[in-house]
């Protein structure tokens, strides 16, 4: 059985999951979580991530307090790192991780 996580999403995204904000999404790693997610809720994908599938530039996305951006393709933190690739979506997850998305946001 796959570990389950609990993803939180920004107040910004009610109006498009009918007021939910929280979800426990199965999967072994950050991609199998993401995948789960726009499975469960595919009116997320054009707020969350770009035409390429990856993170939009202003998402932010952290696993377990850590950036995803930051995080090297073995799946550790690289303060190199900052681009919105998918470097490391393989990380492993586990049983009571926690994603949260958040977005910019500007105005004037």
């Amino acid at each position: 059985m796959k570990p389950s996580v609990t993803v939180s999403l920004p107040s910004l995204l009610e109006p498009v999951t009918g007021g939910v904000r929280e979800l426990a999404v199965s999967g072994g790693s950050l991609r199998e979580i993401f995948d789960g997610l726009l499975e469960r809720e595919p009116r997320l994908r054009p707020h969350l991530f770009n035409e390429a599938g990856e993170l939009r530039r202003h998402v932010l996305c952290f696993h377990n307090g850590t950036n995803t951006r930051w995080l090297g393709s073995s799946g550790r933190e690289n303060a190199g790192s900052r681009g919105g690739g998918r470097d490391g979506w393989d990380t492993p997850v586990a049983e009571g991780d926690t994603v949260l998305f958040m977005q910019a946001v500007s105005g004037g």
